[in-house]
């Protein structure tokens, strides 16, 4: 479901998920192995640098809509998401996300939630967070692309081309289709060859000089008292949007 490589020369861990069939779909069980992933990456002290990444033709296109989940369920599920963005948007190590096909919703929001974000020229991008009834999204996207371009993205909850999201600089590194592994996995070794301890201070101090964990911290406080999207609204939105929702 999640899987795991270390690189021990290049001191490179690799985190993929493997639901290729699903479009990488997250169920709450597949994200919260995700998330021991990425927190077993950032304890180990032979790893620098993580790349994340989605087995088959897509990144991740969110949660899995197949998944049975009462309102409680629902609940839970967000809050796994909301702790595995967090922790991928406060690790001490550097984050590079792989991207190929689509990413979408939670999948969005996982990549955003990285240092630095490759992408296929082929790969799409969607926060549909108005049109789920989940109002999330402006804490990370208002750092990467600004105030307007955040607001254009988040209210339509349109789709946005590879070469639209290279231009307002959602995406650092444009590729062609099949190249963003590869790349992703060159720049983290970029990233590795640093002194580790200097990456760090400058991670600490780019997430405090640009606010966004205060951001994102505020963002969840206001979600967790926010009714959520009745159950025709997210059918509805699950089958624009793909698998996932």
């Amino acid at each position: 479901m999640i899987g795991v490589e270390r690189d021990r020369v290049t001191g490179v861990a690799q985190l993929r998920i493997e639901r290729p069939r699903v479009r990488n779909a997250l169920t709450t069980e597949a994200a919260a192995r995700l998330l021991q992933a990425v927190e077993g990456a950032l304890a180990d002290d032979a790893v620098r640098v993580l790349v994340l990444s989605g087995s088959g033709p897509d990144f991740c296109v969110g949660g899995d809509r197949d998944e049975e989940l009462g309102d409680e369920g629902r609940a839970d599920r967000l809050r796994v998401f909301a702790r595995l963005q967090r922790t991928v948007a406060a690790a001490p190590k550097a984050t590079v996300a792989a991207i190929e096909g689509r990413c979408v919703a939670a999948g969005a929001e996982l990549a955003a939630a990285c240092d630095i974000r490759v992408g296929a020229e082929d790969s799409a991008y969607r926060f549909p967070g108005s049109r789920l009834g989940v109002p999330i999204g402006a804490a990370k996207l208002i750092g990467l692309v600004g105030l307007g371009a955040a607001k254009d993205l988040l209210l339509t909850a349109r789709w946005v081309t590879a070469h639209e999201a290279y231009r307002l600089g959602l995406l650092q590194r444009l590729v062609p289709p099949g190249r963003a592994g590869a790349e992703a996995t060159a720049c983290a070794a970029e990233i590795s060859a640093n002194d580790p301890s200097t990456t760090a201070l400058l991670k600490s101090r780019l997430q405090r000089f640009s606010g966004v964990l205060a951001r994102i911290d505020a963002e969840l406080r206001a979600a967790e008292s926010f009714p959520g999207p009745e159950p025709e609204t997210l059918r509805g939105a699950q089958r624009e949007t793909g698998r996932g929702a």
